[in-house]
Order: C-alpha cells, then sequence, then structure tokens
C-alpha cells in the first residue's frame, strides 16, 4: 500500500513538473505544437481525398463487371484495372503512413530534447534544437524502426487469439482463458509502450539507439513499473473521456460542419496529447535515473551538460 502511495505520488510530481516546463522556452513549445499540427492536418486531409478519389475511380470500374462474360478479355482487362486501383489505394496508404510518421517523430524527439533542457532550467534557442535534429536524427529514427518491427510481430503473435476467440464463441471455458488472456495481453501492450516511450527518450537525449536503447529503456523501468502505468492511465483517461464527448456531439448533431469541427478538434486534442505523452515519459526518465542514483549528461558536444534536479 505504501508503494503504491509512493507511486501515486511520484507520479502527481510529474505532472506538476509538466505543467511548469513551458514558462521556459514557451516560443519554442508553441513552434513545435504548430509545426506538428499543420503538417499532420494536411496530410489527413490529403489522405482522405486521394483515397476518396481512388475508391470512386475503383467502384466505377467495378460496375461494368456485373454485365461482362467473365470469360472475356474485356472482363479480364477490366478486372486488371481494378487490381492496379486496389495497388494504388495500398501504396497511397503506406506514402501517406511513412509522411505522418516522419512528422510524428519529428514531434516527439523536438519535444523530448525540449522538455529536458527546460526542466534543467536551461534555455534553449531555434539554432540549438535545429543543430540538435540535424546531428542525432538517426539514432531516434533506428530505435522507432526497431520498436515497429517489434509491434508487428507482437501483433502477428495475439492475432490467432483473436480468431480462436472468434471461432469459440460457445465455449465457457474457452472464453474465460480468452478474457485473462486478452487481459494478460493489453498488460504487455501497455508495459510494452511505456518501454518505447523510455527507449525514444533515451535515444534523443543518450548515445544509445536500437536495440540497445529498448534494453536500457526496459532496465530504468524495472523499479518504476507503478509510475509508468500510473503515467499512460492518466493518458488513456484523457483520451476516454474526449472520445466520450465526440460521441455525445455526434449522438445529438448530425451536420456535416458540426461533424468537420469536432473531428479537427479531436485532432488537435491529439497532437497536444502525445506532446503532453513526451514531456511526461521525459520527465519519467529522469525520475528513473534519480530513483537508481544514475547521473545525467546531456549534449556534451553542444556543451550542455545537465544533471538532475534536487
Amino acid at each position: 500500500m505504501a508503494k503504491y502511495i509512493s507511486g501515486l505520488h511520484t507520479v502527481m510530481e510529474i505532472l506538476k513538473e509538466v505543467i511548469g516546463l513551458p514558462r521556459r522556452n514557451k516560443n519554442i513549445f508553441f513552434l513545435i505544437i504548430l509545426s506538428t499540427l499543420i503538417p499532420y492536418s494536411l496530410l489527413i486531409f490529403a489522405t482522405i481525398y486521394s483515397l476518396t478519389t481512388i475508391i470512386t475511380d475503383l467502384s466505377m470500374n467495378a460496375i461494368p463487371l456485373v454485365r461482362m462474360n467473365p470469360k472475356s478479355a474485356q472482363y479480364v482487362e477490366q478486372f486488371f484495372i481494378m487490381k492496379e486501383d486496389s495497388m494504388l489505394i495500398l501504396l497511397v496508404k503506406i506514402f501517406f503512413f511513412l509522411l505522418m510518421s516522419a512528422v510524428s517523430l519529428f514531434s516527439m524527439v523536438a519535444t523530448i530534447h525540449v522538455s529536458a533542457m527546460s526542466y534543467l532550467e536551461r534555455e534553449l534557442t531555434l539554432k540549438d534544437l535545429s543543430l540538435k535534429l540535424k546531428k542525432n536524427w538517426i539514432r531516434p529514427v533506428i530505435t522507432w524502426f526497431y520498436f515497429t518491427l517489434m509491434s508487428a510481430g507482437y501483433f502477428v503473435l495475439v492475432r490467432p487469439l483473436y480468431v480462436l476467440l472468434v471461432l469459440n464463441k460457445g465455449s465457457v471455458i474457452v472464453a474465460a482463458i480468452g478474457i485473462a488472456l486478452f487481459l494478460l495481453v493489453i498488460f504487455l501492450n501497455i508495459y510494452l509502450v511505456i518501454v518505447w516511450m523510455l527507449s525514444l527518450v533515451i535515444s534523443v537525449l543518450e548515445d544509445c539507439y536500437g536495440l540497445q536503447a529498448l534494453g536500457k529503456g526496459e532496465q530504468l523501468m524495472k523499479g518504476r513499473k507503478g509510475v509508468g502505468f500510473g503515467l499512460i492511465t492518466f493518458i488513456s483517461l484523457i483520451l476516454l473521456g474526449a472520445n466520450a464527448f465526440v460521441a455525445m456531439i455526434n449522438k445529438h448533431h448530425q451536420t456535416v460542419t458540426i461533424r468537420f469541427s469536432v473531428m479537427y478538434i479531436m485532432l488537435t486534442l491529439a497532437i497536444l496529447v502525445k506532446i503532453l505523452s513526451m514531456m511526461m515519459y521525459t520527465i519519467f526518465y529522469f525520475d528513473c535515473k534519480q530513483y537508481y542514483g544514475e547521473p545525467v549528461e546531456i549534449e556534451k558536444n553542444m556543451k550542455y551538460v545537465g544533471f538532475l534536479k534536487k
């Protein structure tokens, strides 16, 4: 019980520290928000427009197939046209996913660095931040790549569990086992997300990346799991509250304008929550370092040497 209260107290202290971060380097924080929101908004609208156009074209090409003979040359030709449209949809999704991932990763890396400098009570110029991103961008990219591979493998392993539950809905024993495994999967997923957050912070602030950063993130979190879960619970509550609000609005208002406005507000909120989460996990990184009594040195080559605040 005492350990739980201590962990909760640490979460509250981290949140209190995060609230005070923008007081220093507030202009750069504001710039990060704008440089994330504007490109992300444009990319989402471009994705919607592109996919709508291609899907409409695909639907129009599918209509003549109903009246064609499946053995005719025209049918085969029309089928290959549809296949090309389907491949184009996949390529468009991959293209915009990579672009949005790049914007998201830039936002997270910039937020981590500015948050760290603000926590250490150091002023940061836009030039300093640009030099940091230009010189060390490859480290977080490599870590992100490894985590993406791990997430894909995790999804492949979990997918059969979902299929098993669908195929055995009538069995009480299978349902009970499935629920237990489902809760375990959720727990493991949350744990992996926390490790990923810490590993990204480590990749930005230390000369460490990839599997080494993921391993170091897991080591740092060993004694602070309760704090990590508390932080991700706080973020989840914000998102759940926002989703409940959107569901209530959509239930009573059906106009396109209102739906569009709500969608844009949710996009803005999601970006703000992502930035907030990176600020929280940057402070969590310092908390873990302090817990283990490890000194923190950041950007020696840029003459920023930071030690934990007392």
